[in-house]
């Protein structure tokens, strides 16, 4: 929103003029030039979802303040002052679309867009300010369809040129330790319905320094009916494969117990863990053997 807010503040009103007949007075001829926006405030906003598309952001109760100059000819007189503009009850529509790009990362495109603008008041102000205000209806049309014709124009440039590249900046991976990153990436399109976003991501392990594909392939993913709460997550096997895969492959699943961890004093000391024997007990005569422990071993073809 204060992207948008940024872009939207940057509005050009060009200069504009004309002429009104007045009854009983004639023609008069008036110009408004150096308009500039002050303010420009977002005070509500909604996002909705929109099936097959994305979503839907609205903006509600908008207000633009804006300032600028006036000239007026009317026979021999010629004067000028100056004019503030008040935009009231502004809304604005625009619809948008939800992808995926080749990086895995999200991308966002305007898909449509409509605003409307409630009030238009100008006050004028100035010598025979008040010869103004006898058209004034006329000046609030022409400002008022001056700001609606650019405010959808600048909606799409900021989502084009701010939110969008905003978005290929995401990372898609992390890293989790010295031997194992994990990608998180998009494998397809955003699925949106009326009433959730379904977000598939990819869920892999793999070696942080020497990246190289599982020798597996992950199975289809789905969820239940039920929609009752606001997050749902999933995670299949796959995830948990690639992270034993990938540490089984650096070595790490694998722990030797030795004489010193067992020992007073050892890694292992007071733990209940069995040792070796290399005298008589109870007449029996116990032969040496190395005890090698470690996790269970995983067959990875």
């Amino acid at each position: 929103m204060s992207v948008l807010q940024q872009q939207l503040a940057k509005i050009h009103l060009p200069d504009f003029s004309g002429s009104t007949h007045i009854k009983h007075m004639g023609t008069v001829k008036y110009s408004f030039d150096s308009m500039a926006v002050r303010s420009f405030q977002l005070p509500s906003s909604q996002i909705s979802l929109v099936p097959g598309v994305g979503l839907k952001l609205t903006i509600s109760g908008a207000f633009i303040q804006v300032d600028g100059q006036w000239k007026i000819s009317y026979i021999h007189i010629s004067t000028h002052g100056g004019f503030d503009l008040k935009v009231e009850g502004l809304s604005i529509s625009v619809g948008l679309r939800l992808g995926s790009d080749g990086s895995g990362r999200p991308s966002i495109a305007p898909s449509d867009c409509s605003n409307h603008i409630g009030d238009v008041k100008v006050h004028i102000s100035g010598k025979f300010g008040w010869l103004v205000d006898l058209f004034q209806h006329n000046i609030e049309k022409d400002l008022r369809k001056a700001i609606e014709d650019q405010i959808c124009p600048l909606v799409s440039e900021s989502i084009t040129t701010k939110l969008e590249p905003l978005l290929q900046t995401l990372p898609v991976t992390a890293k989790i330790d010295g031997v194992a990153a994990i990608d998180y990436s998009l494998t397809g399109t955003p699925l949106v319905m009326s009433e959730f976003v379904d977000v598939p991501l990819k869920g892999e392990f793999f070696n942080y320094g020497n990246r190289s594909a599982p020798p597996f392939s992950p199975p289809a993913l789905s969820f239940p009916a039920e929609h009752s709460l606001m997050v749902y997550f999933g995670a299949s096997e796959y995830l948990f494969n690639t992270a034993g895969y990938v540490y089984q492959m650096a070595g790490k699943l694998s722990f030797t117990i030795t004489d010193d961890m067992v020992r007073g004093g050892g890694r292992l000391s007071g733990y209940p863990v069995p040792t070796r024997y290399s005298e008589s007990h109870r007449g029996t005569q116990i032969r040496r053997s190395e005890l090698t422990a470690g996790s269970r071993n995983v067959q990875y073809p």
